[in-house]
């Protein structure tokens, strides 16, 4: 079925005497028999105007019959020349080989039309050429004339066309760059945070070496763990729930051992929100920040509590302490900062980092769009 948009499509392709028409075939030889049959109800007013003693319908009739050979003529011209010379070939062609093909074909196929046209009305076209040589004349000049100015249009369309096409091209060219700044932009946050991840863990390892070889050990387990998680999320743009929790649950347990009773911790996330894709390590700073903002200063250490859920279209990620707490308004160091970055850069106004401060302690919660796995 013919829609708005494939008629409005075929109209341009028609209109522009374009060699590849859009729309079916049919449609095509429509618009250009509609076009000829008002050139010749013009022409009849024009006619019939000069010379009032005339048949308005003969002049109607006579006229029709002229205009629809010139014109379908002309269009099975074009579409034969596109057919034998090949569209691309019609594309790539010269400017006087363009010039010839779009103003040499409206030219014969005026000339064949008036032939066919003249014939169909009973008139001895062969006597007209050798009485009366100046009505050829004066049909080549006008087909001429016709020809030129269609020719003009068509260049002019043509480089309307291209301005268009370039316009379009430099569009696609400033959006792939903003695509690819956006992307360096993420990778460098991303990797601002990995080494700040690292290296406290490591030092952590390091401090228990000497006073607690049987813990380090064990940490160190938990390190690589740890450590292979984290570099395969780090070289991701996406991660799951799961592989995030995984990373979280390691690094806890790396704390829990040099912290010891210090700290404890509970993970809350519904087995349904386990494939959800998150950013990579965007977790990891926001239990670091609780632990150390919140439980290491505190004397008796605390509780670290993650939990997930969703609320419509958004996933809330609660990263909650009962420690000392710090400020809502706080930075929150340069993890907070980077991953608030980061969050914009990816999600833009459906995404945000929010701290509040509880009545013991503090919780973070970041919202972000619910993706499935």
């Amino acid at each position: 079925m013919l829609n708005v948009a494939l008629i409005r499509q075929s109209w341009r392709s028609w209109w522009s005497f374009s060699v590849r028409p859009a729309g079916p075939v049919w449609l095509q030889f429509l618009w250009t028999i509609l076009f000829n049959t008002a050139i010749a109800v013009v022409l009849a007013l024009v006619a019939w105007g000069f010379s009032n003693r005339a048949d308005p319908w003969y002049v109607l009739w006579a006229n029709f019959v002229i205009a629809q050979s010139i014109g379908l003529t002309i269009h099975v011209l074009f579409d034969i020349g596109g057919y034998l010379i090949g569209h691309q070939r019609v594309s790539a062609l010269s400017t006087k080989a363009r010039v010839l093909f779009f103003a040499g074909i409206p030219i014969i196929g005026c000339l064949i039309g008036y032939w066919i046209g003249l014939s169909l009305l009973g008139v001895d076209v062969g006597r007209i050429v050798h009485g009366a040589p100046r009505i050829v004349i004066a049909i080549v000049m006008l087909s001429i004339i016709f020809s030129t100015l269609w020719y003009r249009y068509l260049s002019g369309m043509n480089r309307l066309a291209r301005a268009e096409a370039e316009s379009a091209r430099e569009r696609a060219r400033v959006v792939e760059l903003q695509r690819q700044a956006l992307d360096a932009q993420l990778r460098s946050l991303q990797a601002q945070i990995e080494p700040h991840f690292l290296f406290n863990t490591l030092a952590n390892v390091v401090s228990l070496i000497d006073s607690a070889p049987d813990n380090a050990r064990r940490m160190l387990e938990r390190l690589i763990d740890l450590l292979r998680a984290s570099l395969a999320a780090s070289r991701s743009e996406r991660t799951t729930l799961a592989q995030e929790t995984a990373l979280i649950t390691a690094y806890l347990e790396i704390l829990r051992i040099r912290m010891g009773e210090r700290l404890s911790y509970r993970i809350d996330v519904p087995p349904e929100l386990m494939s959800a894709h998150i950013p990579p390590l965007s977790l990891q700073p926001l239990v670091e920040n609780s632990v150390k903002h919140g439980l290491e200063p505190k004397l008796e250490g605390g509780r670290v509590h993650l939990t997930a859920r969703s609320s419509g279209d958004a996933l809330l990620l609660d990263v909650e302490d009962d420690g000392l707490g710090f400020p809502p308004n706080a930075a929150g160091g340069v993890g907070l900062s980077n991953l608030r970055e980061r969050i914009a850069s990816i999600y833009g106004g459906r995404g945000q980092l929010v701290v509040e401060a509880l009545a013991r302690g503090t919780r973070v919660r970041m919202t972000i769009p619910l993706q499935p796995a």
